[in-house]
């Protein structure tokens, strides 16, 4: 995990932000010194903010891209829902909405087997830029708030 550490902090400075300064959670396994379990960045691009995540469950290690949305207003969830399905079946290319409590979000996950970081830079900017392009436009159909105003 400590490659694809490096990987991710090599693409946050090429989005011009200092990697260290966005460091929000680290974690190793049952709190002793080794192998990190997880670790996470928040930046924020444009309106959207984006928690960049490497985490390992099992034996398995990813890299996990997330992006708060909106907060949706629960009366209107019987067509947003079924708008975010149609938005990610029509090419929705390597990020899909999701919900997490009463919030949509933005999300891309992959392995990090083979990672590179282009492909770490490119997650970021994809989540944030679905999520700073829809923000507005699900709030203006849908209502409820841009998750960054809350």
């Amino acid at each position: 995990m400590n490659e694809a550490r490096g990987m991710v902090e090599a693409a946050i400075r090429t989005i011009g932000l200092d990697p260290a300064a966005l460091v929000m959670k680290e974690s190793t396994k049952d709190g002793a010194p080794g192998e990190t379990q997880q670790v996470a960045w928040t930046l924020k691009r444009g309106s959207a903010a984006v928690l960049v995540m490497l985490l390992r469950r099992g034996d398995v290690a990813s890299l996990r891209v997330v992006s708060p949305t909106i907060v949706f207003d629960p009366a209107k969830k019987d067509v947003l829902f079924p708008r975010l399905l149609k938005l990610n079946a029509e090419g929705m290319m390597g990020c899909a909405f999701a919900l997490v409590g009463d919030k949509v979000v933005v999300v891309t996950e992959r392995p990090i087997v083979d990672l590179s970081e282009t492909e770490v830079a490119h997650a970021i900017r994809l989540v944030a830029g679905v999520s700073d392009t829809y923000d507005d436009k699900l709030v203006a159909e849908f209502g409820g708030k841009r998750a960054s105003d809350t």
